[in-house]
């Protein structure tokens, strides 16, 4: 979907796109005496499991375990994909647990290649019961992110006639507007469900989602608007920031600017740990612990000085603009890695 921002490489293919690979794989299997037969069934089994899978029923039919294999095999064998993912819901740990076993047992996996199975909990409704519509039905995502659009959309113009009330400065064009609400509705949403333990249901909420204090994608988008802020109000481009860097060496004392250097420095840190672990709420967590430490560093290191009377600036401090546009990158990565898109202001 064009709205959420998800990219899919690779071509997906639906059942139909296996039936010819099911009837494949079942022969070669027989033939290299895999398969063994049980009530006119045809099963796997493997050592570390005692349920079998069920690659042919009694009546000649394919189960899902034979279009399983049959999509590992395309995806490791053919394909020669380094690392197979399946983001499936807990419940179906079992199966996965199976498939993984009787794909290495029968050779579609080599050694130097890894199946992983992501389970997540389920979306409760703040009535701490199975998210559903009021009439009992699954909500649609499409309905969700309406209603998410809607609810942004609204917030986001009450808080221009704010503005307008003291006196216009900063207010966004229409066109920033609907930029502004679509980042939040789809950012709040991806974040709310990325920022739990994946394992572990939570409760939907569109209030605590779209609210500008806390760990939520509106208060860390609206932070890094005002880091990219800090920049333009000193006149300084990017590449002015980037071409001092390269001349000069970066000059950090204070202990606020000591604190949110070493915050970032654990970026690649936290990078390797997800990719094992395969669990992005520590992307989340590092996300909100930069904005906190920004907001300490902020609070405590002037950026730029002005005159208190005419407004003028007196001394612009490039190592904490330096320290700025790091911190802006990374955050920038993170959104990037999490499938969040950024606005330039809010």
């Amino acid at each position: 979907s064009s709205g959420i921002n998800a990219e899919w490489p690779l071509r997906p293919g639906g059942e139909s796109f296996y039936q010819k690979k099911m009837e494949e794989l079942v022969p070669e299997l027989e033939a290299a005496g895999q398969l063994q037969l049980s009530d006119g069934c045809k099963l796997i089994f493997t050592e570390e499991e005692e349920v079998p899978m069920m690659i042919v029923k009694s009546d000649g039919g394919f189960t899902y375990d034979t279009s399983d294999l049959a999509a590992i095999k395309y995806r490791m064998v053919t394909n020669e994909a380094d690392w197979g993912i399946y983001v499936v819901d807990s419940g179906q740990g079992l199966h996965f647990k199976l498939l993984f076993s009787a794909a290495k047992k029968i050779g579609l996996i080599k050694p130097e290649q890894k199946l992983s199975h992501v389970g997540f909990g389920v979306v409760l409704g703040e009535d701490r019961k199975k998210f559903k519509t009021r009439s009992g039905d699954t909500v649609k995502l499409k309905d969700l992110l309406d209603e998410g659009l809607q609810r942004a959309d609204k917030k986001i113009r009450e808080k221009e006639e704010i503005k307008k009330e003291k006196g216009g400065a900063g207010l966004l064009s229409e066109e920033e507007i609907i930029s502004c609400r679509d980042a939040v509705t789809y950012g709040c949403i991806k974040f709310a469900d990325l920022t739990c333990t994946r394992t572990n249901d939570y409760v939907f909420s569109f209030d605590k989602m779209l609210d500008d204090k806390g760990k939520t994608a509106v208060y860390l988008l609206y932070a890094l608007t005002r880091i990219r802020s800090i920049a333009r109000n000193a006149g300084k481009s990017r590449e002015e920031l980037l071409k001092h860097a390269q001349e000069n060496p970066l000059n950090l004392e204070h202990e606020a600017e000591l604190r949110l250097a070493k915050m970032l420095l654990r970026f690649a840190e936290v990078i390797e740990e997800i990719t094992g672990t395969l669990q992005p709420h520590t992307l989340c967590n590092y996300l909100y612990e930069i904005s906190t430490a920004f907001t300490y560093f902020y609070d405590n290191c002037y950026c730029i000085q002005k005159d208190r009377e005419t407004g003028e600036i007196i001394k612009i401090h490039m190592d904490r603009l330096l320290l700025c546009e790091a911190t802006a990158r990374v955050m920038e990565k993170c959104f990037n890695l999490l499938g969040i898109k950024t606005v330039s202001r809010m």
